[in-house]
């Protein structure tokens, strides 16, 4: 009887689905690899996370000319695009995406 209930009790353990990774947030996404891919299921914090990367890069020089408030719209797909910046630290990237979109001149 106590080998049934072991190995009923192993079985179970072996049968239950593996429990997925929880997804990286767009905030604590190190590279841009990471954060497109949490882009994938928190597009609201992908966009955030523009705007927390440009307080955290912007250097005032005058280089960046943001169109409008929705200017962290197109930076996930500007940086898909752009597959070499994937494995830079997420930071950067954005901030890459953002000079490279928003060029004053």
């Amino acid at each position: 009887m106590l080998s049934s209930i072991v190995l009923l009790l192993t079985t179970n353990a072996y049968c239950q689905p593996a429990t997925p990774a929880s997804a990286v947030s767009p905030f604590a996404a190190p590279t841009v690899d990471d954060y497109l891919m949490a882009c994938r299921s928190d597009q609201g914090g992908c966009i955030d996370e523009v705007g927390s990367a440009m307080m955290e890069k912007f250097d005032y020089s005058g280089d960046i000319c943001l169109p409008s408030a929705d200017y962290a719209k197109a930076v996930p797909g500007w940086l898909t695009a752009h597959p070499e910046t994937h494995a830079m630290p997420t930071n950067d990237g954005i901030y890459l995406a953002v000079k490279s979109l928003y060029k004053c001149g």
